[in-house]
């Protein structure tokens, strides 16, 4: 028996005051069932049989109550416990006659078992319930549906009042001993629970389920932490909000809004600003509390201070991006100086390098800028990008001078550093360049001579450190030496090139001295002996006749020489240069000309206005009266032969282009380049020296020019070449 009434040890949580109150109410049936048998028979003696069966009902299924709350299946326990006592006291109310019977106010107790021993709404159900079967049962007695009426003796009636009135003041007293047990365990949780909260280093905090997320409770930790007062946080539903880092506030109150309506837990990281303006990290953790219905009481939260984790955080992830960053930059200097040591043009050397140097950095734009030859402009070379190419197409050049950044670099041999671009008195602002908000200048030395700049602008502010500075200049200095190495080959190249051409030209000279030369000599030696004969026979026709072709032969080896003289002394022995207008040659020129023109029937005219050139004007009526004198010469059986000489523009330096053109015989591609060489004769039959071209060609490179032909067989021929404007030459 003892292990039966034995009370279990329970808790003091709401469950658990459940459970205990389960177990005694059918502890309590048990024990007053057992009472209620031994006195009736001798109070009431009529009541004995019901009793039995009655307690031979409640006594078991009370016991079967205590063992369900034994194992902790308080629910069914209570809801047993419940409907036992319900069906005892309708049993008995409608088996003894009616509402009348005293029975009847054991509904009492089933509603006051109900409301100890379930959930709240349960409560509300059972109430209903009584009173139903309350209302049900005097309808059933006044339709007189029910059993006769049962006459209680006044000794049986009194029993049944005494009875449930015992069982109504052992709950009363069972709930308030609960009651006071768990407002003492209650108050010591809280006690214990409020000193943890109050000394553990993070700051708890309480909140309610609205949206405006009321702070209810804060520990005081928090004014240590923040510096703000702890009545702060509880007196104003706005004060946590308005704290909070302007980036960081919206982001939290979207996230609250969201487990407002879902209770999901919150989990989320964001910076607060104390009250002496420091930035504190927090991590803000907080579950719902529900109660033993499940409804939403209270958010539970803890704030914890990660200011010094996110610092190392960052320091972490700033070594990482340092030590990325270095990698790209050995990457690239490793990129640029294979660049440099493969690529021997300029032309392909430079735009690799400033895309190299601007896709690995991730740069807005990279430009590589040469100083020109008078030490006057830097001119862009290479570029990046779409407006690279438009630059480029524009010619983009800088005076040397403190206008811009590139002219300063240059004309200082220093960097120009420019982290907020607005700031630098002396930067060029390209329209075409509207992004950049930093820029640097490095310029490009080797041996000593500045001979360029490369610009790198960024559309971020303050885009290089000194590291990066140190890098770039070194990729600079890497290029400057690629150039000049580009330099010495592209001489070294046009040197050899020129030692060949020399070489075949002396091969040619040696053969025309041999050959060219002595073919006179042998003509003037052999008709030497002709005037010997003609003078014994006084057979002067034929002695006039010898003598004229001694003399022609004499005046071709003089013309020989002095065309061979003449070319040799092009480039040693020059005329100063003059601003000339290029028609006042001509004219000059044609006046010279007019004979052979004249006998040839040949029409001349000039198209275009012919500008002013920087020439030796001599070497330059050479080169005209070389053409023109060609032009005549070759120009065949043509029936209106004619002879134009005009400009067609200027090439991609600038310089103007001149041109002669006829209608004669033509030339074959294939003798294009030929024609140009020393001696080269296509026509045999034809008077000359095969040196006219070649002097023409060497007056026109001594000038920095070119000239080339175009020309088909039988379509006549046009030479092409090149001479400087007084500006370019200034």
């Amino acid at each position: 028996m003892d292990r039966i009434f034995k009370l279990p040890d329970f808790g003091s949580d709401d469950l658990n005051v459940a459970a205990r109150l389960n177990y005694l109410v059918a502890a309590g049936f048990v024990l007053f069932s057992l009472v209620f048998i031994i006195t009736v028979p001798f109070v009431a003696p009529e009541l004995l049989q019901r009793t039995v069966v009655i307690a031979g009902i409640v006594v078991p299924v009370s016991l079967a109550v205590m063992a369900m709350v034994r194992r902790r299946r308080l629910r069914m326990a209570g809801i047993v416990l419940t409907a036992l006592l319900w069906l005892t006291v309708t049993v008995g109310t409608v088996t003894a006659g009616g509402v009348s019977a005293p029975i009847v106010i054991g509904y009492m107790v089933v509603i006051l078992v109900g409301g100890l021993t379930s959930r709240r709404k349960t409560n509300f159900l059972i109430t209903g319930i009584c009173m139903l079967t309350i209302v049900l049962i005097a309808i059933a007695q006044n339709n007189g549906v029910l059993p006769k009426e049962i006459e209680y003796a006044p000794a049986a009636r009194i029993s049944i009042y005494i009875f449930f009135f015992a069982l109504a003041a052992l709950l009363q007293s069972v709930n308030a001993i609960n009651t006071r047990e768990l407002l003492k365990q209650t108050q010591k949780s809280e006690a214990r629970y409020r000193s943890l909260l109050e000394n553990i280093p993070a700051i708890t905090y309480i909140s309610g389920t609205g949206t405006d997320g009321r702070i209810e409770y804060v520990s005081p930790q928090v004014e240590k932490l923040f510096g703000y007062p702890r009545n702060a946080y509880t007196d104003d539903p706005s004060f946590w909000a308005n704290i909070m880092h302007p980036d960081d506030a919206g982001p939290v109150q979207q996230q609250s809004l969201q487990i407002s309506k879902t209770f999901a837990p919150f989990n989320m990281e964001y910076r607060v600003i104390a009250r002496d303006k420091r930035v504190v990290w927090l991590k803000d953790e907080a579950a719902l509390v529900r109660d033993a219905d499940g409804e939403p009481l209270y958010w539970l939260g803890v704030w914890t201070e990660i200011t010094r984790f996110k610092e190392v955080q960052e320091e972490h992830q700033d070594l990482i991006t340092g030590m990325t960053k270095r990698t790209i930059q050995l990457q690239t200097a490793a990129d640029v100086a294979r660049a440099a040591t493969s690529m021997l043009d300029i032309n392909e050397l430079l735009p690799n390098v400033v895309e190299i140097i601007r896709s690995h950095f991730e740069y807005y734009y990279v430009g590589m800028f040469l100083i020109e030859e008078n030490n006057e402009w830097a001119i862009l070379r290479a570029a990046t990008g779409e407006t690279g190419k438009q630059l480029i197409e524009m010619k983009h050049r800088l005076k040397l001078e403190d206008s811009s950044m590139v002219g300063w670099c240059i004309t200082h041999g220093q960097a120009r550093i420019a982290l907020d671009v607005g700031e630098d008195a002396v930067r060029f602002a390209n329209p075409l360049l509207p992004l950049t908000r930093s820029e640097i200048a490095l310029p490009l030395i080797t041996h000593g001579n500045v001979i360029g700049a490369m610009t790198i602008q960024s559309e971020k502010p303050s885009a290089f450190s000194a590291v990066d500075i140190t890098t770039l200049q070194a990729m600079a200095d890497l290029v400057a030496n690629a150039l000049e190495n580009a330099r010495l080959y592209t001489e070294r190249v046009r040197l050899n090139k020129e030692l060949e051409s020399q070489n075949e030209e002396l091969e040619r000279f040696t053969y025309t001295v041999s050959h060219d030369l002595r073919s006179p000599l042998v003509t003037i030696r052999g008709f030497l002996g002709y005037l010997k004969q003609d003078a014994v026979s006084g057979d002067m026709t034929r002695f006039a006749r010898d003598m004229t072709r001694i003399a022609n032969a004499v005046d071709k080896m003089q013309t020989l020489l002095t065309e061979l003289l003449e070319l040799s002394r092009i480039g040693r022995v020059a005329n100063p240069p003059e601003s000339v207008p290029f028609g006042e040659i001509l004219r000059e020129t044609l006046d010279l000309l007019s004979g052979p023109l004249e006998a040839g029937n040949i029409r001349l005219t000039i198209k275009g206005d012919l500008p002013i050139v920087h020439v030796d004007r001599l070497r330059i009526a050479e080169v005209l009266q070389n053409l023109i004198g060609n032009a005549i010469k070759f120009m065949g059986d043509q029936l209106q032969p004619a002879i134009e000489v005009g400009t067609e523009g200027t090439d991609a330096d600038g310089k103007p282009i001149f041109y002669v053109r006829d209608n004669g015989i033509g030339i074959e591609p294939k003798y294009h380049e030929r024609i140009f060489g020393l001696f080269n004769r296509l026509d045999p039959t034809i008077e000359g020296t095969g040196i006219g071209l070649t002097l023409v060609k060497r007056i026109i490179e001594i000038h920095e020019g070119r000239i080339w032909v175009k020309s088909e067989l039988g379509k006549g021929a046009t030479f092409f070449f090149t001479l400087p404007a007084p500006n370019e030459a200034a």
